[in-house]
């Protein structure tokens, strides 16, 4: 006992070693060269059974023993192993050495955190759903398609916002590079709101189809839609507009037509 009155002595840390392992719910195992268990106790410990005097080896699958292979190599570790199927061990691997640095074992504390790593699993399980979602979704948003040889058409519903706009935009125009279309159709009869935003962005989508040398057609605007656009003092004059999707095609095979028979010169 020291001069505070605290009693240091093997037998207090025995007793102070024996309280958390019988409280703690963790493992502390110690391991010789050979991977033979020397120490094995704790509380959570009681559902394996003391293993001591047994070989790792003959326990875990080689994979589970990689990082104990590699503390036993001198290098000390903390990771999470999966020594059973759907039994997570958080460990920490201590290399013992001598005073030649020759390492004589291995001494470590594991934690069972089977629940947390199911827990994480799930959560990750269901964000890749949630993104699977979003894929599926994003392409409802955006569905080009070839409605005519030369021709695709891009049906938009619902509400055109910034973050819409620039997928639209760029799934549009790969669509346009990939099908070599010389048309192409956005049909509005799904928006029931247009802004100024909304309208600027669609001139945009119309000036970008373009430089890729194809013509954007308007389709489908409604009244509704059209007041607003009055109102808000847009000019969509430079924009080729038509009532319906059918006129929009209409208007597109007759182009084409024209287009044949004039000279190739």
């Amino acid at each position: 006992m020291d001069g505070g009155g605290v009693d240091r002595g093997p037998a207090a840390e025995a007793a102070i070693l024996r309280s958390l392992l019988d409280n703690l719910d963790v493992v502390v195992w110690a391991i010789d060269p050979q991977g033979y268990m020397t120490f094995h106790d704790g509380k959570a410990a009681r559902s394996e059974g003391d293993l001591t005097g047994k070989n790792v080896h003959d326990l875990y699958p080689p994979e589970a023993n990689v990082w104990l292979n590699r503390a036993l190599q001198g290098e000390a570790h903390r990771k999470i192993t999966e020594p059973a199927p759907g039994h997570f061990w958080e460990s920490w691997y201590t290399p013992v050495k001598d005073e030649n640095g020759t390492v004589t074992g291995v001494i470590g504390m594991s934690i069972d955190v089977s629940e947390a790593q199911k827990a994480q699993r799930e959560l990750t399980q269901k964000l890749e759903v949630i993104e699977r979602q979003q894929d599926v979704i994003r392409n409802l948003e955006t569905p080009v398609l070839e409605v005519w040889d030369g021709v695709i058409a891009l049906p938009l519903v619902g509400i055109i916002d910034s973050s819409r706009a620039a997928r639209v935009m760029s799934d549009l125009l790969g669509a346009v590079s990939r099908t070599n279309a010389r048309f192409v159709l956005l049909d509005l009869t799904g928006v029931d709101v247009v802004d100024t935003a909304t309208a600027n962005y669609l001139i945009g989508m119309v000036r970008a189809i373009g430089l890729l040398g194809a013509c954007g057609v308007i389709t489908g605007i409604r009244s509704n839609v059209a007041q607003t656009i009055v109102s808000i003092g847009m000019d969509l004059s430079s924009l080729k507009t038509l009532g319906t999707l059918r006129q929009g095609l209409s208007y597109c095979i007759r182009q084409m037509a024209a287009q044949k028979k004039e000279p190739a010169f």
